[in-house]
């Protein structure tokens, strides 16, 4: 039986990953292919990708995919090196066993897709961490049900520390809180046509 989405308590999943986008590429390529796993404690913001935008997410030749799902295979095709290498291949975020991706400012900058946002939670991401997130971006999260919180929240989940929903919640408005709380737009529709 799959748990309802979002818990009440978050804590990080002991057999689940985490994704931290750096600067230095290589970085995410270890965590990709060699199974390195990093800790927000060892890490400084500025060792963070900033301005990470929807079309390093998603480009727009994954974006005529219709299905999240088939988006979610060639999430962060964008990404790529100073010789144009992909830095994450094709199915690498799906078959990673990610459940959270961090980043630095500004994340999910530039156009309004929101296939960005369905990269990442079709590849199995439940929690979106960075230091600031682009407003239309955070939207599209919200409407997916993912949970975003800062760089501190992670450092407390990583040291085993459970986080109330409210934490990740309470800042919003209280129809967005809502929504988020049901997790996404499309739960909230139901409870709603349903009369809850």
């Amino acid at each position: 039986m799959t748990e309802p989405w979002p818990p009440s308590s978050i804590r990080l999943s002991a057999n689940k990953r985490i994704l931290f986008l750096t600067k230095d590429l290589e970085l995410i390529r270890k965590q990709l292919h060699e199974g390195l796993d990093l800790r927000m404690d060892d890490l400084s913001i500025d060792d963070l990708l900033d301005d990470i935008n929807t079309d390093v997410m998603t480009p727009a030749w994954v974006c005529f995919r219709h299905r999240p799902q088939d988006i979610a295979t060639d999430a962060y095709a964008g990404l790529l090196d100073g010789r144009g290498k992909r830095v994450i291949e094709t199915r690498e975020l799906l078959d990673g066993n990610f459940e959270a991706i961090v980043s630095g400012y500004r994340k999910g900058t530039g156009s309004s897709r929101e296939t960005a946002a369905q990269c990442e939670r079709f590849s199995g991401i439940r929690y979106v961490f960075a230091a600031s997130f682009a407003p239309i971006h955070e939207r599209n999260n919200i409407n997916l049900g993912q949970l975003m919180g800062d760089h501190s929240m992670l450092s407390r989940l990583q040291n085993s520390e459970a986080i109330g929903l409210d934490e990740f919640t309470g800042k919003y408005d209280a129809v967005t809180k809502v929504i988020l709380e049901s997790g996404g737009l499309f739960p909230f529709s139901n409870k709603v046509a349903a009369g809850e």
